[in-house]
């Protein structure tokens, strides 16, 4: 859990960053500036323990928090994020 605490704080360094766990065990992620409430997550343990998960969730709320403040988000940050294959199932 500190090393995930650390990734946001890494990904968000001008925010505070606070995870508490939930009653179903998923994890609600809460950035702050100050008083200023900045967004409010529900995360999976799923998300948290893939990297490529965990990786998709950070960019999601970049590009989230860019257009909420007006921005267009970087092609470039666009482009690499990745999307995970969806499952496939085979009939028997």
């Amino acid at each position: 859990m500190k090393q995930i605490v650390e990734t946001f704080v890494a990904a968000f360094p001008d925010c505070e960053v606070l995870l508490e766990r939930r009653p179903d065990g998923s994890l609600l992620l809460t950035l702050q500036q100050g008083e200023r409430l900045v967004l409010r997550r529900a995360l999976s343990l799923a998300q948290l323990r893939n990297r490529l998960q965990l990786d998709g969730v950070i960019g999601s709320i970049q590009r989230d928090l860019a257009i909420e403040a007006g921005q267009a988000p970087m092609l470039a940050m666009l482009q690499r994020q990745s999307r995970l294959r969806l499952p496939t199932y085979a009939l028997t």
